[in-house]
């Protein structure tokens, strides 16, 4: 009858007294609120060490160079973590690794749009993030996109998505975290959609036309449009938002424009919420609610008052996800340690501790250049490009298909691979690749092997470069011995502890 109840039930562990931690931000406190109602303890704060690696990696996808770890950990400021968030934010990498990550979402895919369309739309998504639009406007860009698909705007989304339920479909799914699609056929199961609520989304993309370019490619634009009619009964179903009163289209040339109003208001019930759990996904490992995309009554969030919280800040700062992100990496929750203690081993789901998270294919990969100082060489690419600044989605690489760099054929995130495997630590240990990076002339081995430092400071270069800490003493000397056992070559010694250290599983996760 379109209504969904849902019964959620709280199990605390009882016994469980710590004094509360403090709170930098509104998100501790919102955190601090759900673990004392559980009865669980939230583990210290990490070192300097595990912030810096994780703020790097999360932030830009980007290792920090020996030289920029030594003078972080150095750095005696009681201010230095937040510095360095404003800092990585200002960076290039920073938008290039955003503007990776929303290719692969909006399914910005050379086979179907070009390369040229493939490169255009790189391109454009690359200056949002630099530029630092604001995120409704680059909502409403997307949805009201006209023009060349070839040219430097999201025209080219339309050239992937073909038709209206497509559009619907993938607009819902991305951008207001609701699966529509179970309502094509039936009543979603789950949820209140029904077949009327999915064909009156799709009624807005009915005026989206397109025809071939004289200079190539598509030129997208703007109809008129026809409402959809229901599958049973035949008859025209106004073009609404979802749970919203049919929209005003008199008067009105793009059917596309009051969706994109709709969307991009203050109080749209979706918009705020989605992106706010796509980013506390990124950076915590886990969303609020998860599948990302799956956002509905019968999935409620892990901590309903905190998603609340963020979207109404996300609001406040008017969509400035810059600021957005600085919120959340400066809140004491991001900068918690792995490390359990014992009442938090069984959290998953709460945020008492860090988690391991596995690193895209394009950010290990960069990882390891940087480590080795052997920059990757691309089919037909000159060197000196990144992984992340690969636009490429089909590039021959068996790096990128065995740690699953996504063929974008779903906006879903969980087409990227993230699951561990075994064909993935026999490439790093064994791959003619790895070894030759590990064994280059030009490489950091060869490179410290013949400086000047001693082995305790080429030792320390390494840890510094691969895992952005120093050596324990203990790990000192357990690494002195490679130097000891290679009679005089030290060039071998520093490749053995260069490989050890690459397949360290410190040094392959993110934490």
């Amino acid at each position: 009858m379109g209504q969904v109840g849902v019964c959620r039930v709280t199990l605390p562990q009882l016994g469980v007294t710590y004094p509360r931690p403090p709170e930098n931000n509104f998100i501790d406190k919102a955190v601090w609120d759900k673990l004392h109602q559980l009865g669980i303890r939230p583990s210290d704060l990490a070192d300097d060490a595990t912030f810096l690696r994780r703020v790097y990696l999360d932030t830009i996808g980007t290792l920090p160079t020996a030289t920029e770890a030594r003078e972080f950990l150095r750095d005696d400021s009681s201010d230095k973590r937040s510095r360095l968030i404003d800092r990585l934010l200002k960076r290039t990498e920073y938008a290039d690794y955003w503007a990776m990550r929303w290719a692969d979402i909006l399914r910005v895919d050379k086979s179907i749009v070009t390369p040229q369309g493939a490169v255009a739309m790189t391109r454009w998504l690359r200056r949002q993030f630099s530029d630092n639009t604001p995120y409704d406007e680059f909502v409403r860009s997307i949805v009201t996109a006209r023009g060349n698909t070839l040219s430097e705007s999201p025209a080219a989304f339309y050239q992937v998505h073909k038709d209206p339920q497509m559009l619907g479909r993938s607009v819902s799914q991305v951008f207001l975290g609701v699966r529509i699609e179970c309502a094509q056929c039936h009543h979603h199961p789950f949820e209140r959609w029904r077949q009327r609520d999915y064909y009156a989304f799709a009624g807005f993309f009915t005026g989206v036309g397109r025809k071939a370019a004289p200079t190539g490619g598509q030129k997208i634009f703007p109809q008129t449009g026809t409402d959809l009619n229901h599958p049973r009964t035949q008859l025209p179903i106004a073009a609404s938002g979802l749970g919203a009163e049919p929209a005003d289209l008199s008067g009105v040339g793009d059917r596309r424009i009051p969706l994109a109003d709709w969307m991009t208001a203050a109080d749209n019930p979706f918009l705020a919420r989605m992106i706010a759990n796509r980013l506390w996904a990124h950076y915590f490992g886990r969303g609020l609610v998860t599948p990302i995309d799956d956002m509905r009554a019968t999935n409620p969030p892990t901590n309903e008052p905190l998603l609340d919280a963020l979207a109404a800040h996300l609001v406040e700062v008017q969509f400035d996800v810059k600021a957005f992100t600085r919120t959340l990496l400066n809140a004491r929750v991001y900068q918690l340690q792995s490390r359990p203690n014992a009442s938090n081993q069984a959290d998953q789901q709460n945020f008492s501790h860090a988690v391991w998270k596995t690193m895209p294919a394009e950010v290990l990969l960069d990882a390891i250049c940087r480590a080795t100082a052997v920059p990757e060489q691309f089919n037909g690419w000159p060197e000196g490009y990144r992984a992340i600044q690969i636009w490429d989605n089909r590039m021959p690489s068996y790096f990128f298909r065995v740690f699953g760099r996504p063929q974008r054929v779903s906006v879903c995130e969980c087409e990227r691979g993230s699951e561990p495997s075994i064909a993935q630590a026999l490439h790093l240990m064994n791959s003619p690749e790895s070894i030759r990076k590990i064994r280059h002339r030009d490489g950091q081995a060869a490179g410290l092997a013949e400086s000047s430092l001693t082995a305790n400071q080429i030792i320390e270069e390494l840890y510094l470069v691969t895992l952005s800490r120093f050596p324990s003493g203990k790990e000192m000397a357990l690494m002195q011995q490679a130097f000891d056992e290679s009679s005089g070559d030290r060039r071998s010694a520093v490749e053995d502890i260069l490989w050890a250290l690459l397949n360290t599983r410190e040094c392959v996760y993110n934490h």
